[in-house]
C-alpha cells in the first residue's frame, strides 16, 4: 500500500495481468474444444483493446514516476526551507552577541 492508504499501482497492474491472462488462456481453450475459429474483427478488436491498455498502462507508469519525483522534490524543498531557517536564527544570533559584525 502506498501512502495514505491508497493501493500501489504496481498491485494493481499484477492483479489486471493476472486476469487477462487468465481470460486469454480460458478463451484459447474454449475456441479449441468448441472447434470455431476466431472472427477476425473480434480478433482486431483485441489487438486493438490490447494497444489501448499497454498505452494506459504506460502513461499510468509515467504518472507514478512523476509524482515519486514530485514528492521527493518537495521534500528537498521542506529540507531547504528548514536549513535557510536555521541559517537566518544563527546569523540573528550572532548579531545579537557581536555587534560588531
Amino acid at each position: 500500500m502506498a501512502s495514505f492508504g491508497q493501493p500501489r499501482p504496481e498491485d494493481n497492474q499484477s492483479v489486471v495481468n493476472r486476469m487477462q491472462k487468465k481470460y486469454w488462456k480460458t478463451k484459447q481453450v474454449f475456441i479449441k474444444a468448441t472447434g470455431k475459429k476466431e472472427d477476425e474483427h473480434v480478433v482486431a478488436s483485441d489487438a486493438e483493446l490490447d494497444a489501448k491498455l499497454e498505452v494506459f498502462h504506460s502513461i499510468q507508469e509515467t504518472c507514478t514516476e512523476l509524482l515519486k519525483i514530485v514528492e521527493k522534490y518537495q521534500l528537498r524543498l521542506n529540507d531547504y526551507s528548514s536549513n535557510a531557517s536555521s541559517v537566518e536564527t544563527n546569523i540573528r544570533q550572532l548579531q545579537e552577541t557581536s555587534p560588531a559584525l
